[in-house]
């Protein structure tokens, strides 16, 4: 049993980590593709206007 903890602790750390990671690229992706997609969507209003 003693080593079962150590090991435990090991893969939450890992997991958080990877989680921590992961939540960082989304925001960073998110931060970088929001202007683009707020443009596309622009583009298709003003494509539905002159329609």
């Amino acid at each position: 049993m003693p080593q079962m903890s150590p090991m435990y602790w090991l893969i939450l750390m890992f997991y958080f980590i990877i989680m921590f990671i992961l939540m960082i690229t989304y925001m960073y992706f998110m931060m970088n593709m929001k202007p683009m997609f707020f443009t596309e969507k622009m583009n298709m209003k003003k494509i539905d206007w002159l329609w």
